[in-house]
């Protein structure tokens, strides 16, 4: 699987110190995810993010604020890495299968 991110668009809980909201999963890769929030979320800020029956633990790396919210970069714990046979969000998709067929 390596560092391959796949596209999703996933609602998730997300919980960072007085941060309780639900998300958007935008991205998602083995050791970590992008977020799309609307409630402000600190960089370095440790976390909790529930997907499905599946709780992943970490910390915000990136935070980029925008006019409504943030686009959040998340890094993994490597206790809870991502595994697709796990959980998979809904919609995925690997865009590296775009273009693959050509005309």
């Amino acid at each position: 699987m390596g560092t391959s991110r796949y596209l999703c668009s996933e609602l998730v809980f997300l919980e960072a110190a007085e941060t309780r909201a639900v998300v958007n999963l935008e991205e998602i890769w083995t050791t970590g995810a992008v977020l799309e929030c609307e409630t402000p979320v600190e960089a370095g800020a440790r976390f909790r993010l529930r997907a499905g029956n599946h709780t992943f633990w970490g910390s915000a790396v990136l935070v980029e604020p925008h006019a409504f919210g943030c686009r959040v970069e998340v890094e993994f714990s490597p206790m809870t890495p991502w595994k697709p046979e796990e959980y998979s969000p809904h919609h995925l998709l690997d865009p590296a299968t775009l273009g693959a067929g050509g005309k």
